[in-house]
């Protein structure tokens, strides 16, 4: 019917039909689409690595054993962090593998090199992020505020994605765990949103200001909220962030047990 249609047209009437439909597509039949004169959209942009350096779960010879070995600056290192053809990182932790001193579970973890005093400023984490395979334990940190220096065997605060008995069985739910003290160990747990899918793209972001934390998680349009007070023991310690893949199944010789994980935008300051 178009076809006809320019056919039965002067030249110079069907030239400006055509400049103006450019964009116009066929799609089906009897149905039309349109598409943008300026072709596709362009890619997102790459998730940044700059200023972080990545605890693997392999040891400094490679193996899935013994100490966790530490790459800085950060870089994809496959099979633990690679990238994908649009630019988000890939995490895979598996249970087999290296770990550090103070844990026993092996991770493939961002660790932030700008270390700041807890309860100066504000600092916030935030990020996108698609969960794709929990351990056994059905459990992982995905993002941290993690003590540095003197403390840095210390988690202060801790974001978990994990699944429970009154979860859906392709879903889990975010949870928030605080560190009381420094040198007493001890922590609180608190729900932040329930029902994240699995497979499905969901945020959060973490916030520290003299006052406390604020923490929210936003999955399908629905958003939680928590928010925790500092405890004055944390006063002007030295912490950082932390975000990743920090499955929490003890280091085992599983061959399959692991968690998986893809971050496609990610920001701290």
């Amino acid at each position: 019917m178009l076809g006809h249609l320019l056919r039965s047209m002067p030249v110079r009437r069907r030239r400006t039909l055509i400049a103006a439909v450019a964009g116009v597509v066929v799609v089906g039949a009897g149905a039309i689409g349109f598409s943008s004169a300026q072709g596709p959209a362009s890619a997102a942009a790459a998730v940044s690595l700059s200023g972080w350096r990545l605890t693997l779960p392999v040891d400094s010879a490679g193996r899935q054993s013994g100490a966790s070995s530490t790459v800085s600056p950060a870089k994809v290192t496959s099979p633990w962090l690679t990238r994908t053809a649009s630019g988000a990182l890939a995490f895979f932790a598996p249970t087999k593998g290296a770990h550090t001193p103070n844990s026993p579970h092996p991770r493939t973890e961002l660790v932030s090199d700008n270390d700041f005093a807890a309860g100066s400023g504000t600092h916030s984490l935030s990020a996108t992020m698609i969960m794709q395979q929990l351990p056994s334990a059905q459990d992982i940190i995905i993002g941290q505020i993690h003590g540095g220096g003197p403390i840095s065997s210390v988690p202060l605060l801790m974001l978990h994605y994990r699944h429970t008995s009154a979860d859906a069985p392709d879903s889990g739910r975010v949870t928030l765990t605080i560190r009381k003290n420094p040198t007493v160990s001890g922590s609180d747990l608190s729900t932040v949103l329930t029902a994240v899918p699995m497979n499905a793209p969901f945020s959060y972001t973490i916030t520290e200001s003299p006052s406390g934390f604020t923490v929210t998680a936003t999955s399908a349009g629905r958003t939680g909220k928590q928010t925790v007070a500092l405890n004055p023991s944390f006063q002007g310690k030295d912490v950082r962030f932390q975000v990743g893949d920090y499955q929490q199944t003890e280091a085992n010789n599983s061959a399959t047990d692991a968690g998986k994980l893809t971050i496609t935008a990610l920001t701290d300051n």
